[in-house]
């Protein structure tokens, strides 16, 4: 047994090297926390171990990091000391919309800090962007994202996802999906490419492009460190580089590409004129629209198909309230209304997807349940100036310039506004939503698109991606447990939600972690094997 003591002595001499150095964090973490904290400054909420505690707790568990120093301490509002340093994490209520009002705190200077290692820019794109470029592309693209433009947009992704569902009711089978998420994700990639990059998107049929735009997603934390990406983040570097060889030369300007929809040519437009004129320089900034049109959009159609079709008493309650929306073309004839039965002999089905957002309450509730529960997303800011935010009790709190602040969507869990059930999928939960006064409470803390200034543009995008989709699933097939004997005609189950990760705002389904699928069996409703889809404005 005495031969462990030399190792145990060998020990003990670095022993009191590593206490030093423990007792030296910590001391320097109080006297770096004194010497710059004000007595209004949010209270000092103390990790475990000095100044990488919540560094370490941040990167293990993400976004759910947050929600569990909420539970733990209840704070509103807490500093929280980082490597010397510190961030504000910000959990009531009436703060966060404070928060989110203020203009004295900027999401853009949170972008810019991260966007030369996400990207690959230049230092001098990087200086343009901080000069403007940012404001004016947000500026011509919010106004693409409303009206008739967003019609237009809708009209392309939904019909592009349109087509995929008319193959598999042209070929009147069942068909055997080996993994629900990676379908939808697929489907819902070339959908928004098509899009972004019109008749001559590069990803249309390159399924390692579709594969690529997740690659480099997976990858998101390590590229913005900005450090060795070839080597650390490998694989999502060169996912990146690969599509940016196959989205450059849409941004070539001799000759410049017929079949760019307007969006994209008009930010590549403003690109140019601040004197960015690299084809792939300008790549490297839309892929940064590709990525926000896709991170969060994707992964919460999956949570609602999965929701809906795992309950069958929902799917026929949201099928009899979609169903009288549809026209049928006859061959030679004028749209009727009508029901299956009438399908057979027609060949085109069209919904109205203004019909679908205002005349479907369980379809709107059921979506906005789904993001309840998966949206875990947290707006993020840099205080620019010394700012004050106060809450809904009169107090008021100090943020010193040069924080950044974290505000975390706990609401859409936490609280009483949501009933004992808060944990509970409720599809009817969002059906008096349009009654001010009695989802007043809610609205205040339901804010999956973020607030104030920084309002996500593409919200309505989503929406509309999400229910047309839905809506043409409900209608066409049977979704059935593929792991289970077709005989048995089980529903999907709906899988483990995995915590978002730093950057993401909805978490993906825990199995993709482990190499695992959900295996689903499709089938084609009775009486609906010869039509295909069309959606209308």
């Amino acid at each position: 047994m005495f031969n462990y003591l030399p190792d145990f002595v060998h020990l003990c001499q670095y022993l009191k090297y590593i206490l030093l150095v423990a007792v030296g964090a910590f001391v320097f973490e109080k006297l770096s926390y004194a010497c710059f904290t004000d007595s209004q400054e949010p209270p000092k909420l103390p990790s475990s171990f000095p100044l990488v505690g919540h560094l370490i707790g941040m990167l293990r568990k993400h976004t759910q990091y947050f929600d569990d120093l909420y539970k733990q301490n209840g704070m509103p509002i807490a500093s929280l000391p980082i490597l010397g340093g510190k961030i504000y994490v910000i959990w009531d209520t009436a703060l966060v919309q404070a928060g989110l009002r203020a203009r004295t705190m900027s999401f853009d200077a949170i972008m810019l800090q991260h966007a030369q290692g996400l990207l690959g820019l230049r230092d001098e794109s990087v200086m343009i962007a901080r000069d403007g470029l940012l404001t004016d592309l947000m500026n011509v693209t919010k106004p693409l994202l409303l009206g008739s433009g967003l019609a237009t947009i809708n009209m392309s992704v939904l019909n592009h996802a349109a087509e995929t569902l008319n193959e598999i009711l042209a070929a009147d089978d069942t068909l055997e999906i080996p993994d629900l998420y990676h379908w939808i994700q697929t489907m819902g990639t070339l959908a928004t490419t098509e899009a972004l990059y019109g008749a001559v998107n590069p990803l249309h049929g390159n399924r390692r492009l579709v594969e690529d735009v997740w690659l480099f997603e997976s990858g998101l934390r390590t590229l913005g460190l900005n450090f060795f990406p070839r080597v650390i983040a490998g694989r999502a570097y060169h996912a990146r580089e690969r599509l940016l060889d196959a989205i450059s030369p849409l941004f070539s300007p001799s000759p410049p590409l017929d079949g760019l929809p307007e969006l994209t040519c008009r930010r590549a437009q403003v690109i140019r004129s601040k004197g960015i004129r690299d084809s792939r320089e300008i790549a490297r900034i839309e892929l940064a629209l590709l990525h926000g049109a896709t991170v969060n959009t994707i992964p919460t159609l999956f949570w609602t198909v999965a929701h809906t079709f795992a309950r069958p008493d929902l799917v026929a309650r949201l099928r009899a309230e979609i169903l009288p929306l549809v026209s049928f073309l006859p061959r030679g004839g004028a749209a009727e209304e009508g029901g299956e039965a009438q399908a057979q002999a027609r060949t085109q089905a069209q919904i109205s997807l203004k019909d679908l957002e205002t005349t479907c309450p369980l379809l709107l509730s059921t979506y906005r349940e789904v993001i309840r529960l998966s949206n875990q997303a947290m707006s993020t800011r840099q205080v620019m100036e010394n700012t004050t935010v106060t809450d809904g009790g009169g107090r008021t709190y100090f943020l010193r310039a040069g924080c950044s602040v974290v505000m975390p969507a706990t609401g859409h869990m936490g609280g009483d506004v949501w009933g004992a059930n808060k944990n509970d999928f409720g599809p009817e939960r969002f059906l008096d939503w349009h009654d001010h006064k009695a989802s007043r409470d809610r609205r205040l803390v339901y804010m999956p698109f973020g607030g104030g200034r920084h309002l996500c543009p593409g919200r309505n995008l989503a929406k509309a991606e999400i229910l047309g989709i839905v809506a043409m699933l409900l209608l066409s097939f049977e979704m059935e447990d593929g792991a289970c004997p077709a005989e048995q005609q089980q529903p999907i189950n709906v899988p483990t939600l995995e915590p978002a990760r730093l950057g993401q705002g909805v978490g993906k389904p825990v199995y993709l972690k482990a190499g695992g699928a959900l295996p689903v069996r499709l089938k084609t409703r009775k009486g609906l094997q010869r039509i295909s889809w069309k959606i209308v404005a």
